[in-house]
């Protein structure tokens, strides 16, 4: 969508506040499309850290955040992408979207979830065993067997596919 590639543009350049005006329109007329909300929600998780305190109180971030959440689950929960997406982020910051305790819990599970409906999808494999008390031998290659479908698949601009090849890319960790 032509549409997403320009606010990736934007999002690359940093301007938070243009790019979120763009996905809250395209997000507001496309509100049943797993893309936009996958980026979107995205794009407001990266800026809870990335951006400044005012783009945070001018369009109440972390309230933004849970309800998009929220939304997410309420239309996406049969996905497994959604509850990678979701659980992952969840399970990083669960303090930003409610309850710690059992949002964590919440987040694994629907990393789990993601692993055992998609079994063969070997990053969401890599990110469910690192999350679990898995064998380190089976968790590093894991990792080795990840990287080259990592790299392809969140391959060009915007915020969601930087951070996931950055973060979930482990070919050049030392076992």
């Amino acid at each position: 969508m032509e549409q997403l590639k320009s606010i990736f543009e934007i999002e690359d350049n940093g301007d938070f506040d243009k790019a979120f005006e763009l996905y809250h329109e395209l997000y507001k007329t496309n509100p049943t499309d797993f893309e936009i909300w996958k980026h979107f929600f995205f794009f407001l998780w990266i800026a809870i850290e990335d951006a400044k305190s005012e783009f945070h109180e001018r369009i109440n971030l972390r309230q933004r955040l849970k309800e998009m959440f929220d939304d997410g689950k309420s239309k996406f929960q049969h996905l497994a992408e959604f509850k990678f997406i979701a659980g992952y982020t969840v399970s990083i910051f669960p303090y930003e979207f409610g309850d710690y305790v059992d949002l964590e819990k919440e987040g694994k599970e629907l990393l789990r979830e993601a692993y055992q409906e998609e079994p063969d999808n070997k990053i969401y494999r890599m990110v469910y065993l690192s999350i679990s008390n898995s064998d380190k031998n089976d968790n590093r290659q894991s990792e080795l067997d990840a990287s080259p479908v990592v790299l392809k698949r969140f391959q060009g601009p915007g915020l969601l596919n930087e951070y996931f090849r950055q973060v979930l890319n482990r070919i050049d960790k030392k076992p």
